[in-house]
Parts: structure tokens; C-alpha cells; sequence
């Protein structure tokens, strides 16, 4: 299909799959399908909604170069954003171009690996003296903004450098001059900025506020598409103590230098400040790249790894040893050759903390009498900055063989350069997904909780308008299942002619937390009608859980729609819905935790530095979960319904139990700490 210049230069919302339907003209254009990598950014697509497809020009596939992996070979065709204007281009999926990396995991591995072996192939043509033009993206319209709200040096020098090494346009914002002093939200900064340039704009952005990147993906491709503004993409620089992925890309390059670019297995030691260290929590899935991964990981508990990434860290396969100091992971044998030290942030530490930093601090310092204990070949790398008052890594070590942190520094110059090409769609064309065999790490089998899951959608998920009346199903199919009318409940409920009746309400908490979740369900429902509720056991089983029952006389369901539905799965899964009219059950149906919770003005993350939390004044952000499947499969057994449910934000991807998520006092003091246990 021949399509006009300007549809050459930019990316376009169209459905995956065969027989695509132009929303602008009707007209169908039979392409093929383009299978999404399996990153958080895809949920949308995973649950049947569209997805990304990219416009690009014919490319010509070159053969495998010697010693680069399989699925690699070097692109001799031109790339996207560096096509002549004045030609038509063909509409062709391209794998990079135009998408958002806010954490590792927004590449896949087979794509992470590309990465590398393109930065490989680039640092070998510097070191060679070579000719450099066919890493440049040369298009002078496109502009790379740096966003920086946080100091830096190395991230912020090295992205301004490789944007002028593709001849991008770069902007060096100033936020502490700005707006944002103002008290500006970051999303209507963005949107002005979006307007200033004549081409793609590309947003490298570091901020003490985490989820930053995933937000501004989610809201400016929106605003940029109805205003006919050039796509706008976002690079994580750092937010906070979640993530820095750019920084683990160099890490990992480096990591894969030193072994012979081998990614059968590695050995690495992780020490410092696990807690705060965003670059240690990347790790969590940049390690994936290799087939056995063995982490060792020390730091005193004061800076200890949050226990929900040694969690994902188990979940993904890979073997954790944990010590509290240098000098007591020396004592034993098996010693990594590959450590990754971290500066102490003492200024992300609150005073209790600070108060033992000398001595956290010798924990995790290298000293002399150590080095006769390191294993052969052994590197020392380090993000950077040191703190030249109490280096972990002392001065002395500088000129020794065991300094990996300076070329490890220069590497981000590579990977950066590599990043933008292919986000800015230069690199890519020679990219396959399908032949790259990558070694994944074997998950452990884990149990699943015993408590009923979402049931697979096959469908698109209902507008959230959508009456429920007779065809329940089909309006809330992915978090409900229906029962047997006939089903024996094994309680004496009192009757109502007409309503909803809810039975097995907090099965397996206490029965005063029963009682605060029931209140909960009325409050949350505006359930304020004559009824009736109570406690109870199951017939003949003395023994057996408490559970509740709650009744609304005369509710009708052809008032609901689909949301307050879902927030009332949300709430109490596991509990059975009875619909009743003449006064008998009509229908009946189980409550299972939804997949996706959002758009409830009484949630909220409650990760205080996370973009959507209200203390921060993002006011255009509102909460949304996801249901952490994995996380699911290591909480504890044997709790209430839902209890042990993981939900992460969807921007910071702080976990939270289905209770953490609401707003109210009353329940959240019951049911998350205060006499429960639970």
C-alpha cells in the first residue's frame, strides 16, 4: 500500500491481524498479524484491545554476522524515520519503533538481546576506526527532550550525547526553572512540549515520582493522536526506587562483555543499598537474559532487597543466597566473580537509618585483606556516583585489574545510541523474533491459591456503561462464573421475595473482620435499603470458617452496570451473588477478583512517591491494579479469600493485598494489621 509521506513518519492505532479496517476512509488492508512481545506494555493487547503496529519502509534481510546470536543480522536497508520525504513508503510493522521503555521488561529478551549485539556491533566499529553513518538515524526533525528532576551526570550526558550522534534535535530541559516550581502537573508539561516540534519527540525523563514514564505513554499517545501531533515516546531515566532499565541495558552489556558474551549462566554478587537501588531492582528481570541465574545478595536489613523483588527474583528461577556483610560472604566458598556494588542513598534514608549509616556502610566497603578471598577473573562494577568521603569501592582499587565500573560508564554511551535508533525506528528491520533462541530461565513450580480465578476473556472486555439485565454474562464474564441454581449454600438466611442475597463473605477471616468487610460491601454499594446480615458456619460443620451473608430486599440489577459489579468481585471474592425474584433463586453467580480494578474514586496507591498517589498532585492520574498472577502463586496459603490476591499499580507496580487498595479507614485498620493477623 502506498500511503502519503506524513503517515510514513508517524505510528498509527490499528488493530493486529488480517483484514485491518481504516477508521479514517473503511478501507481494509490485509496485513499480517504482528505477534506482541509479552511485556507489561502489552496487557491491553492481551486482553484482546489494540495494539501498536508501525509504519516502515521495504527492508532487506542481510545473513547472520559471525559470532552475533541467532535471529541477529546486520540491516542494510534505510531505516523509517530516515526515509526520503518526498518518496511513498510501505505500511510494515516495525518492532521498535515509536514504543515506551519505562521498565526492562518493555523489551523482551530476545529484543534486549538485539539491543546488545547492535551496541556490540557499534563499539567494535569505533574501536576499528570504521565508518559510523549507518548507525545514524539522521532524521533532523526528530527531538530528544531530557527531563531531568533528579541530578545526573552520566544518564543525562550520555542521552544527550547519542541524541546528537543520531543528529536528533536535543532539548536540555531545565525543571528547576520551569513550571513544575509552579506547581505544574508533568502531563500538561508534556503536552506543550509535544506541540514544539515538527517531528517525533523522544522524552527521557528522570523523576523522584515512580510509574512517570508508563502515564505519560498511556495519556500523550492519546492527546498526540487527536491532535494530529507527532508520536510521542518516553524513556525511564530513573524514577524513584523503581526501576532505571536504560541503566540496566549498559549493565548487562557490560556483564556480557566480561563473560564472552556467554548467557549461559551467570554469578553475580549484589551489594550496597538494595533498598533504594532502582538499578539493583532492574536487575530483577534484566538477569532473565541468561539460562542459570545465581544472585547473591549483600546488604544489612536496613538496606535489604524489598521483599517483593527477591519474591520476583524466586518466581523467575533464580537461586538467592543473602548475607549481611562483605566479610560474611567471604567466609564461605562460592564466591561470584561478577560484583555489583551501589551507593549508600542516604538521601532516600530516613533518620533512624542515618543514624547507622558508618556502620551499614562497613558492611557492604571493600577492603584489602578481602582480595586474597576473590575468585580469578573477578570484576567490580558500580553505577555511579561514588561518594568520595566513603567510597564502597575505594579509591585504590582505581588502576587494578578488578575495575570494570569505567568502561561499564562508557558503555551507556553505546546502548543509549542503540536504544534511540531503535526507538526512533532506524534499528530493526534485520531484527527476528522468531529465530532469536534465547535461553529463558525455568520457572519453579509453585501452587496456585486455592480461591477461584479470573476465567480467560476471549472476547473484547464490555464498556463499563454497559447495562447487566438478563445477559449478566456477557457483560462481566471475566469476573463471574455462573452456579447451579440449586446450589446448597448451607446457611439459614432470611427470606426476601425479591433482591440479591451474598453468601461465604470473608470466608476464613475472624469474625470481626467479617463484620467490618460487610460493612464495607454496603458502604461501597450504597446499600442503604432495609436488609439483613449476619455471621455463620456451614450446616453441621461447627469447625468449618466463618463466613457472611448479606441481603438487600427489592435491589434491582437492571439498575447496575457493569462497574459497580466488578468493584463488588473486587471486594468480595469468593462470595456467591443470588439473584431473587417471587421468592426463589432466579440465577446465581460467583464473585472472582477481577483482572484489571480502576476508574473507583475510593482506591489508590498507596506507595506514597507513585505518580498516582493524591499527595503528589498529579491530578489528572488515577489509580489502577493489576491482578499479579505470579505474585499470586507465592502468597501465603490458607488465608481469606483474596487475601493473599497480589495487585500491582499499574504505573509503580507496587503490590498491594485486594484490601491495601481502598480508602476506607475502618477496613483498612481491620483488615491489614490490627487484631486480624491477616
Amino acid at each position: 500500500l502506498a500511503v502519503p509521506p506524513s503517515w510514513a513518519r508517524r505510528s498509527c492505532w490499528v488493530p493486529a491481524g488480517p483484514g485491518i479496517k481504516m477508521a479514517s476512509t473503511g478501507a481494509s488492508l490485509n496485513l499480517p498479524a504482528w505477534k506482541a512481545p509479552s511485556s507489561p506494555r502489552n496487557e491491553k493487547a492481551m486482553k484482546g484491545e489494540p495494539e501498536w503496529a508501525y509504519d516502515a519502509t521495504p527492508t532487506t534481510k542481510g545473513g547472520s554476522s559471525p559470532g552475533q546470536g541467532s535471529g541477529y543480522s546486520p540491516s542494510n536497508a534505510m531505516s523509517p524515520m530516515s526515509a526520503d520525504p518526498g518518496k511513498t513508503t510501505a505500511l510494515k510493522a516495525h518492532p521498535f519503533k515509536g514504543r515506551t521503555v519505562a521498565v526492562v521488561n518493555d523489551l523482551t529478551v530476545q529484543e534486549q538481546w538485539y539491543l546488545y549485539q547492535k551496541a556490540r556491533e557499534l563499539k567494535e566499529a569505533v574501536t576499528k576506526g570504521e565508518g559510523l553513518d549507518r548507525f545514524r538515524l539522521r532524521n533532523p526533525e526528530a527531538a530528544v527532550y531530557t527531563i531531568f528532576m533528579e541530578d545526573s551526570t552520566r544518564t543525562k550526558e550520555s542521552f544527550r550525547n547519542a541524541a546528537e550522534f543520531h543528529g536528533m534535535k536535543v532539548n536540555m530541559f531545565d525543571a528547576k526553572t520551569s513550571s513544575f516550581q509552579k506547581n505544574e502537573t508533568i502531563t500538561d508539561t508534556i503536552k506543550m512540549l509535544c506541540g514544539y516540534s515538527t517531528g517525533p519527540s523522544l522524552f527521557v525523563i528522570r523523576s523522584k515520582l515512580e510509574g512517570v514514564c508508563r502515564w505519560l505513554e498511556e495519556s500523550i499517545t492519546e492527546f498526540t493522536r487527536l491532535r494530529g501531533f507527532p508520536q510521542a515516546v518516553f524513556v525511564n531515566a530513573g524514577d524513584g526506587r523503581h526501576e532505571h532499565p536504560s541503566q540496566e541495558f549498559l549493565d548487562e552489556f557490560s556483564f556480557l562483555e566480561h563473560r564472552g558474551w556467554d548467557r549461559s549462566s551467570i554469578h553475580v554478587a549484589l551489594l550496597g543499598d538494595l533498598f533504594h537501588g532502582r538499578t539493583v531492582h532492574s536487575k530483577v528481570d534484566g538477569l532473565k537474559l541468561y539460562g542459570q541465574v545465581d544472585v547473591d545478595l549483600i546488604a544489612p536489613d536496613a538496606l535489604a532487597l524489598p521483599k517483593t523483588y527477591e519474591d520476583r527474583m524466586h518466581v523467575a528461577g533464580f537461586n538467592v543466597r543473602k548475607f549481611a556483610s562483605i566479610e560474611d560472604y567471604l567466609k564461605q566458598s562460592k564466591v561470584a566473580n561478577i560484583w555489583y556494588f551501589t551507593r549508600l542513598q542516604l538521601e532516600r534514608m530516613g533518620d533512624k537509618v542515618l543514624e547507622k549509616s558508618a556502620e551499614l556502610r562497613k558492611a557492604v566497603t571493600m577492603r584489602e585483606e578481602f582480595l586474597e578471598k576473590l575468585p580469578a577473573q573477578t570484576k567490580f562494577f558500580h553505577p555511579l556516583p561514588r561518594d568520595s568521603r566513603f567510597p564502597t569501592l575505594p579509591f585504590w582499587l582505581d588502576k587494578t585489574e578488578l575495575n570494570g565500573w569505567d568502561e561499564q560508564s562508557r558503555n551507556g554511551y553505546f546502548t543509549r545510541i542503540v536504544l534511540l535508533g531503535m526507538l526512533g525506528g532506524h534499528f530493526g528491520a534485520d531484527f527476528d523474533e522468531q529465530r532469536d533462541e534465547v535461553m529463558l530461565t525455568p520457572r519453579r513450580d509453585r501452587p496456585f491459591l486455592q480461591i477461584p480465578a479470573s476465567p480467560e476473556v476471549s472476547s473484547h472486555a464490555p464498556s463499563p456503561g454497559t447495562p447487566v439485565g438478563s445477559p449478566l454474562l456477557e457483560v462481566a464474564g471475566d469476573f463471574i462464573k455462573e452456579l447451579p441454581t440449586d446450589f446448597e449454600e448451607g446457611a439459614d438466611v432470611p427470606q426476601i421475595s425479591s433482591g440479591i442475597v451474598l453468601h461465604n463473605l470473608g470466608q476464613g477471616l475472624s469474625v470481626r473482620d467479617i463484620w467490618a468487610l460487610m460493612h464495607m460491601v454496603r458502604t461501597v454499594l450504597g446499600a442503604e435499603s432495609l436488609g439483613s446480615m449476619g455471621v455463620y458456619r456451614p450446616k453441621g460443620e461447627p469447625t468449618a470458617p466463618a463466613r457472611g451473608y448479606l441481603t438487600d430486599p427489592d435491589f434491582d440489577l437492571e439498575c447496575w452496570d457493569r462497574l459497580p459489579l466488578k468493584k463488588l468481585a473486587a471486594i468480595a471474592p469468593g462470595s456467591t451473588l443470588s439473584i431473587i425474584q417471587g421468592g426463589e433463586v432466579q440465577r446465581r453467580f460467583q464473585l472472582m477478583i477481577p483482572p484489571r480494578i480502576y476508574n473507583f474514586p475510593d482506591i489508590s496507591c498507596k506507595n506514597g512517591a507513585c505518580i498516582s498517589h493524591p499527595s503528589n498532585g498529579q491530578r489528572e492520574v488515577s489509580a489502577y491494579f493489576l491482578r499479579n498472577t505470579h505474585q499470586d502463586r507465592d502468597a501465603a496459603q490458607g488465608g481469606a479469600a483474596g487475601s493473599g490476591m497480589v495487585f500491582t499499580c499499574k504505573y509503580c507496580e507496587h503490590p498491594h493485598s485486594f484490601a491495601q487498595i481502598w480508602d476506607y479507614k475502618y477496613y483498612e485498620t481491620s483488615l491489614t494489621g490490627t487484631g486480624s493477623g491477616h
